[in-house]
């Protein structure tokens, strides 16, 4: 070890060039990080153009201006850079990419709000537009202030419509009350009518016992006509007592809910969510830390493959134990620095929260060196061409990993190549120790697979150098 030591320090830009090679990953999750460190908390920054072209339409007897009301809205809605212009200039600005993204409300918009309940009702729209081309993550992001508006403008004819319905139901309840009462006056006067032709019959009778009989004949006659009047009064009475007992039941029902402006809201927002995750991700930087992290550190190895001189050995290294050993230790070495190095940017200048330190410094060792080993082995096996296949296994891995999307969206070839990739279980001890659960693939189990090939490489590069080594003492021998 020290004589390799001693060959690396003997060359200036070799040394200069390996410590450069250290800091590589800091670089590599630095860039990365930081610019894509909280993109949804800034999203303030946003531009987007909202053009009102709504006009003034009628409800109900009333003047309704829906567009109006959503701009009083978003002027109060601090989740974007809302510019409220014309046509031209928003069309012209999302073209430039001074705006990500257009809301149009056209002019039928409060006149299409006001048909909902007619026979021919018309569907309120939104006209939008974005220009992907300029910036598809900005367009992506810019959905979310459509979003925005669709749900403030759902909201607003939701209210209006829930507070019209609820006017409508008071006057049909107070409807009702004013009914029941004149129905209790018509059964009370009915009573009394009653009352009336039960005392004009009864005269009636007595007359026509004392009337002669012509005439009591004629009262007799009129005696049954009054019975018949009398028993339609009682019913008219009985139906008025009637209809005032199920007019009140209906009064009272009705009466029994609140119509208020408050539960007009109410129902026009029903539903309150309330969210609970089982982990603690500040934003989006964070979230795509053991991706980065891990991609850093396979970059750093590519660079340090590209250097370093693996296939040489030095005089002093006169066995294949000595060769193998002091080849070991530099990669060791190198692969420690570089994880300590990101360990402390992680830690101290990005200060992102860790929940378990120890498994997070550990398995920071375990992936460098694995990463390390494995472009060793392929360079000191395959010389230039294992630099290429160290690129072709990184970008492979990028797609199999399940650094960014789930897994389950990418395509055929990738799901099966995933629980093959060391990547894969790299980022989810590095996700397991960062933000402190158990997935799928427990902690240790990830750590030991990466032990498992990180010991895999160790050998193999140890079997190329047996392999070099047999092969120069042959050629000495021959040449003696």
């Amino acid at each position: 070890m020290i004589h390799e030591l001693k060959t690396i320090f003997s060359k200036k830009m070799l040394i200069i060039s390996l410590i450069a090679v250290m800091f590589l990953p800091v670089i590599y999750s630095a860039s990365f990080l930081t610019s894509m460190w909280d993109p949804y908390g800034k999203t303030e920054d946003l531009p987007i153009a909202v053009v009102n072209e709504d006009q003034t339409a009628e409800l109900d007897g009333e003047s309704i201006q829906i567009g109006e009301e959503i701009v009083e809205e978003l002027k109060g809605n601090d989740d974007f850079e809302w510019h409220f212009v014309g046509s031209d200039e928003a069309h012209a600005g999302v073209v430039k990419g001074d705006y990500y993204a257009s809301i149009t409300l056209p002019k039928n918009f409060s006149a299409n709000a006001s048909s909902l309940l007619t026979e021919e009702p018309a569907e309120m729209t939104l006209d939008v537009e974005t220009n992907p081309g300029y910036s598809y993550s900005g367009k992506s992001i810019a959905d979310q202030s459509i979003l925005a508006v669709e749900t403030a403008v759902a909201s607003e004819v939701r209210e209006l419509y829930t507070e019209k319905v609820f006017e409508t139901v008071n006057e049909l309840n107070a409807g009702y009350q004013e009914a029941s009462s004149g129905a209790d006056e018509l059964a009370d006067g009915s009573d009394q009518l009653a009352d009336s032709t039960g005392k004009i019959g009864d005269g009636m009778k007595a007359l026509a016992g004392q009337a002669p009989s012509p005439l009591a004949t004629e009262l007799a006659k009129l005696i049954e006509g009054n019975k018949q009047i009398s028993e339609g009064i009682d019913e008219l009475g009985s139906g008025s007592t009637n209809l005032s007992e199920e007019l009140s039941a209906a009064s009272e029902e009705v009466s029994a809910y609140a119509f208020e402006t408050e539960n007009a809201k109410l129902i026009s927002e029903p539903v309150k969510v309330n969210k609970g995750t089982v982990t603690e991700v500040e934003n989006y930087g964070q979230s795509f830390a053991p991706y980065i992290i891990a991609l850093s550190l396979f970059v750093g190895a590519i660079a340090f493959s590209t250097i370093y001189p693996f296939r040489t050995r030095d005089r002093e290294s006169t066995t294949l134990l000595r060769w193998w050993g002091s080849k070991l230790s530099v990669i060791l070495a190198q692969g420690t620095f570089q994880a300590a190095l990101l360990a402390g940017f992680i830690l101290k200048v990005l200060e992102i929260p860790v929940e378990n330190t120890g498994a997070f410094l550990l398995i920071l060792f375990v992936i460098s060196n694995t990463w390390i080993f494995i472009l060793s082995f392929l360079v000191a096996a395959f010389d230039k061409v294992g630099n290429f296949l160290g690129i072709l296994l990184l970008v492979l891995q990028l797609g199999a990993s399940e650094g960014t999307f789930p897994i389950q969206l990418t395509n055929g070839f990738f799901q099966a190549v995933h629980p093959y990739s060391p990547m894969t279980y790299a980022i989810k001890a590095l996700r397991e120790s960062i933000f402190g659960f158990e997935g799928n693939v427990p902690f240790d189990q990830a750590l030991w697979i990466l032990v498992v090939v990180l010991l895999v490489m160790i050998l193999l590069l140890g079997a190329v150098y047996y392999f070099r080594f047999q092969k120069e003492q042959r050629t000495v021998t021959e040449a003696a």
